[in-house]
């Protein structure tokens, strides 16, 4: 269960590990409404781009919701258009990517966010997760229905993630042993807060389960922000 506390003012959690940074080199529009951000990838200091990507910049999508660097550990996420997941002291990576046969089309999910357990990496697509463990780089894909929506999803045990909804109230729980949804329900009791437009994710603490959302309210045009902590 879900434990959710108001708070007045949201709290910016830092990312203590610095040894990775993505540095500006420009951007395009190719397509009237599509610009490409290019970035290269420095590692400790050292410009990596060539020798990892066999390019001197790269297209990349960063927000806050993509967690680039595990706080501790030797790892990094490169939310480039492969998704790879990068050991930075060998300098191995993974792919990331994944997709869906429809329609007689093949395309790839669309990436939301990234965060970094422990011992696993938790990717997060719009309808898809991938769990990574740190120590084999082995990871399962889940793949859900069309109209599943994800904006943010983590652990609350070692074998269950909660999943929230985008433009919705809706949540629910995924089970890696069963491999099927157990449980879904109202993130906040709607007679309490009417009007619900959306969840957004604001931020998540390392090496816990608690996080940051904020919940949008949208009456005539009017939208009402309101903080909580979940747990």
């Amino acid at each position: 269960m879900m434990q959710l506390t108001k708070i007045e003012k949201l709290y910016k959690f830092e990312n203590i590990n610095k040894k990775i940074e993505f540095v500006y080199a420009g951007w395009e529009e190719p397509n009237r409404g599509l610009e490409l951000v290019y970035y290269t990838l420095l590692i400790n200091g050292v410009d990596k781009t060539q020798d990892l990507f066999t390019e001197k910049k790269i297209q990349c999508f960063i927000d806050e919701k993509i967690e680039t660097e595990h706080p501790i550990k030797n790892f990094a996420f490169i939310p480039c258009k492969d998704l790879f997941l990068l050991d930075i002291e060998n300098f191995s990576k993974v792919s990331l990517k994944v997709y869906f046969r429809e329609n007689g089309k093949t395309i790839q999910d669309r990436l939301v966010g990234s965060f970094f357990y422990e011992e696993d990496h938790l990717l997060i697509n719009k309808r898809s997760l991938i769990i990574t463990n740190l120590s084999t780089l082995q990871n399962i894909k889940v793949k859900f229905e069309k109209d599943i929506d994800i904006e943010w999803a983590f652990f609350i045990n070692a074998t269950q993630i909660q999943i929230i909804q985008s433009f919705s109230n809706s949540c629910f729980v995924y089970d890696l042993k069963e491999q099927k949804i157990i449980y879904k329900k109202n993130i906040i009791n709607e007679s309490l807060y009417p009007d619900i437009f959306r969840w957004i994710y604001r931020g998540q603490e390392y090496n816990s389960k608690q996080l940051q959302m904020e919940l949008l309210q949208k009456k005539e045009s009017q939208f009402i922000s309101t903080y909580f902590k979940i747990e």
